[in-house]
Protein backbone atom coordinates (compact mmCIF):
# COMPACT_ATOMS: atom_id res chain seq x y z
CA UNK A 1 0.00 0.00 0.00
CA UNK A 2 2.79 2.13 0.73
CA UNK A 3 4.53 2.30 -2.79
CA UNK A 4 0.79 3.24 -3.78
CA UNK A 5 0.41 6.94 -1.73
CA UNK A 6 2.48 8.79 -4.35
CA UNK A 7 0.64 8.02 -6.73
CA UNK A 8 -2.79 8.98 -4.79
CA UNK A 9 -1.20 11.88 -3.82
CA UNK A 10 -0.69 12.78 -7.35
CA UNK A 11 -4.31 12.34 -8.58
CA UNK A 12 -5.14 13.51 -5.48
CA UNK A 13 -3.14 17.01 -6.37
CA UNK A 14 -4.24 16.98 -9.96
CA UNK A 15 -8.15 16.56 -8.70
CA UNK A 16 -7.39 19.81 -6.71
CA UNK A 17 -6.12 21.67 -9.34
CA UNK A 18 -8.84 20.69 -11.77
CA UNK A 19 -6.67 19.51 -14.16
CA UNK A 20 -8.65 17.15 -16.69
CA UNK A 21 -6.25 14.65 -18.29
CA UNK A 22 -7.78 11.85 -20.58
CA UNK A 23 -6.82 8.66 -19.37
CA UNK A 24 -3.14 8.08 -20.30
CA UNK A 25 -1.85 4.76 -21.84
CA UNK A 26 1.33 3.46 -21.78
CA UNK A 27 3.65 4.74 -24.54
CA UNK A 28 4.06 2.36 -27.85
CA UNK A 29 5.32 2.26 -31.02
CA UNK A 30 1.72 3.83 -32.33
CA UNK A 31 2.03 6.80 -30.01
CA UNK A 32 5.74 7.82 -30.96
CA UNK A 33 3.24 9.19 -33.80
CA UNK A 34 1.50 11.70 -31.65
CA UNK A 35 5.34 13.40 -30.74
CA UNK A 36 7.66 15.60 -32.70
CA UNK A 37 10.76 15.13 -30.13
CA UNK A 38 11.50 12.16 -27.75
CA UNK A 39 14.75 12.68 -25.82
CA UNK A 40 16.28 11.98 -22.09
CA UNK A 41 17.38 14.74 -20.23
CA UNK A 42 18.83 17.22 -17.44
CA UNK A 43 17.35 20.31 -16.65
CA UNK A 44 20.08 22.85 -16.99
CA UNK A 45 18.25 26.02 -15.98
CA UNK A 46 14.19 27.45 -15.92
CA UNK A 47 12.63 30.38 -16.58
CA UNK A 48 10.37 32.50 -14.68
CA UNK A 49 6.87 32.20 -15.46
CA UNK A 50 5.65 34.71 -18.03
CA UNK A 51 2.63 36.99 -18.01
CA UNK A 52 0.89 34.49 -20.95
CA UNK A 53 1.09 31.51 -18.22
CA UNK A 54 4.23 29.80 -20.22
CA UNK A 55 8.14 29.06 -18.93
CA UNK A 56 11.00 27.78 -20.12
CA UNK A 57 13.04 24.67 -18.82
CA UNK A 58 16.30 24.20 -20.57
CA UNK A 59 17.89 20.61 -21.36
CA UNK A 60 21.04 19.27 -21.63
CA UNK A 61 19.71 15.81 -24.02
CA UNK A 62 21.44 12.98 -22.61
CA UNK A 63 19.74 10.49 -25.14
CA UNK A 64 17.70 11.78 -28.14
CA UNK A 65 15.63 8.93 -29.78
CA UNK A 66 13.20 11.43 -32.15
CA UNK A 67 13.35 14.64 -33.39
CA UNK A 68 16.17 17.28 -34.60
CA UNK A 69 17.43 19.02 -32.09
CA UNK A 70 19.84 20.38 -30.58
CA UNK A 71 22.08 19.60 -27.87
CA UNK A 72 20.91 22.59 -25.44
CA UNK A 73 17.21 22.39 -25.79
CA UNK A 74 14.62 24.61 -24.68
CA UNK A 75 11.34 23.08 -23.88
CA UNK A 76 7.92 25.50 -23.02
CA UNK A 77 5.59 24.79 -20.16
CA UNK A 78 2.43 25.59 -18.74
CA UNK A 79 3.55 27.39 -15.34
CA UNK A 80 0.49 28.99 -14.15
CA UNK A 81 -2.62 26.82 -15.35
CA UNK A 82 -4.21 24.09 -13.96
CA UNK A 83 -2.55 21.86 -16.05
CA UNK A 84 1.11 23.26 -14.58
CA UNK A 85 3.96 21.69 -14.63
CA UNK A 86 7.68 22.13 -12.88
CA UNK A 87 10.83 21.38 -13.09
CA UNK A 88 13.61 21.69 -11.01
CA UNK A 89 17.67 22.33 -11.95
CA UNK A 90 19.27 19.05 -11.95
CA UNK A 91 16.29 16.62 -12.41
CA UNK A 92 16.68 13.94 -15.05
CA UNK A 93 12.95 14.05 -17.14
CA UNK A 94 12.02 11.69 -20.14
CA UNK A 95 10.74 14.79 -22.54
CA UNK A 96 8.13 13.77 -25.16
CA UNK A 97 7.21 17.01 -27.02
CA UNK A 98 5.04 18.53 -30.18
CA UNK A 99 6.10 21.48 -31.71
CA UNK A 100 3.57 24.46 -31.71
CA UNK A 101 5.39 26.26 -34.04
CA UNK A 102 8.11 25.20 -36.25
CA UNK A 103 10.60 26.54 -33.14
CA UNK A 104 8.62 25.54 -30.28
CA UNK A 105 9.13 22.59 -28.53
CA UNK A 106 6.14 21.88 -25.84
CA UNK A 107 5.20 19.91 -23.21
CA UNK A 108 2.13 19.02 -21.08
CA UNK A 109 1.26 17.45 -17.82
CA UNK A 110 -1.22 15.46 -19.70
CA UNK A 111 1.00 13.66 -21.95
CA UNK A 112 4.15 11.31 -21.63
CA UNK A 113 7.21 13.12 -19.93
CA UNK A 114 8.04 12.03 -17.00
CA UNK A 115 10.24 12.43 -13.78
CA UNK A 116 13.24 9.89 -12.26
CA UNK A 117 13.14 9.50 -9.15
CA UNK A 118 16.39 7.70 -6.89
CA UNK A 119 13.46 6.05 -5.29
CA UNK A 120 11.15 4.00 -7.27
CA UNK A 121 8.44 3.95 -5.22
CA UNK A 122 8.43 7.80 -5.40
CA UNK A 123 7.78 7.30 -8.82
CA UNK A 124 3.61 8.05 -9.35
CA UNK A 125 4.24 7.94 -12.82
CA UNK A 126 4.86 4.06 -13.13
CA UNK A 127 1.42 3.08 -12.83
CA UNK A 128 0.54 4.88 -15.97
CA UNK A 129 3.74 3.98 -17.55
CA UNK A 130 3.50 0.51 -16.77
CA UNK A 131 7.46 0.70 -16.91
CA UNK A 132 10.41 1.97 -14.85
CA UNK A 133 11.85 4.61 -15.56
CA UNK A 134 15.07 2.68 -17.03
CA UNK A 135 12.35 -0.01 -18.68
CA UNK A 136 11.00 2.87 -20.86
CA UNK A 137 14.68 4.21 -21.62
CA UNK A 138 15.29 1.05 -22.76
CA UNK A 139 12.01 0.33 -24.71
CA UNK A 140 13.07 3.67 -26.98
CA UNK A 141 16.64 2.44 -27.45
CA UNK A 142 15.13 -0.20 -29.04
CA UNK A 143 12.46 0.29 -31.04
CA UNK A 144 13.30 4.03 -32.09
CA UNK A 145 17.09 3.72 -31.35
CA UNK A 146 19.90 6.73 -30.18
CA UNK A 147 20.69 9.09 -32.51
CA UNK A 148 23.05 12.47 -32.35
CA UNK A 149 21.82 15.85 -31.07
CA UNK A 150 23.42 18.93 -32.81
CA UNK A 151 26.89 19.66 -31.09
CA UNK A 152 27.83 23.08 -29.27
CA UNK A 153 30.49 23.28 -31.96
CA UNK A 154 28.65 22.39 -34.66
CA UNK A 155 26.06 25.43 -34.29
CA UNK A 156 28.52 27.93 -33.36
CA UNK A 157 30.22 26.58 -36.98
CA UNK A 158 27.14 26.82 -38.63
CA UNK A 159 26.80 30.39 -37.19
CA UNK A 160 30.25 31.26 -38.29
CA UNK A 161 29.32 29.88 -42.01
CA UNK A 162 26.03 32.02 -41.86
CA UNK A 163 27.81 35.18 -40.56
CA UNK A 164 30.61 34.95 -43.48
CA UNK A 165 28.05 34.86 -46.33
CA UNK A 166 26.57 37.73 -44.62
CA UNK A 167 29.13 39.96 -43.46
CA UNK A 168 30.40 43.36 -44.39
CA UNK A 169 33.53 43.67 -47.14
CA UNK A 170 36.91 44.55 -44.91
CA UNK A 171 38.17 48.50 -44.44
CA UNK A 172 40.70 48.30 -47.48
CA UNK A 173 37.77 46.30 -49.79
CA UNK A 174 35.69 49.32 -49.19
CA UNK A 175 38.08 51.83 -50.37
CA UNK A 176 39.05 49.61 -53.38
CA UNK A 177 35.13 49.82 -53.96
CA UNK A 178 34.83 53.57 -53.64
CA UNK A 179 38.08 54.44 -55.24
CA UNK A 180 36.39 52.15 -58.37
CA UNK A 181 33.45 53.86 -58.21
CA UNK A 182 34.94 57.45 -58.16
CA UNK A 183 36.77 56.40 -61.17
CA UNK A 184 33.80 55.60 -63.23
CA UNK A 185 31.87 58.30 -62.20
CA UNK A 186 35.10 60.16 -63.11
CA UNK A 187 34.90 58.71 -66.54
CA UNK A 188 31.03 58.90 -67.42
CA UNK A 189 31.58 62.59 -66.50
CA UNK A 190 33.89 63.37 -69.09
CA UNK A 191 32.76 61.72 -71.38
CA UNK A 192 29.68 63.29 -71.07
CA UNK A 193 31.36 66.63 -71.32
CA UNK A 194 33.46 65.43 -74.16
CA UNK A 195 29.92 64.24 -76.22
CA UNK A 196 28.47 67.73 -74.99
CA UNK A 197 31.75 70.40 -76.29
CA UNK A 198 30.98 68.32 -79.56
CA UNK A 199 27.36 68.91 -79.96
CA UNK A 200 28.08 72.51 -79.35
CA UNK A 201 29.99 73.09 -81.79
Amino acid sequence: MKKYIPFLFFLLTKVTFACECPPIKPISKDLFNTYDAIFTGRVDSVSACLTDGKSKAYFFINELYKGNLNQHQEVVFECSSECMMSFSKEEEWLMYATYSRFDMLVVNLCGHSRKFFNDPSQDYYQMAAQRSFEEEKQFLKTTLGVHSAVQNDELSQQQSDFKSRNEQPSGSNKLLLLLISFSVMAIVYFVTRKKKKKNDK
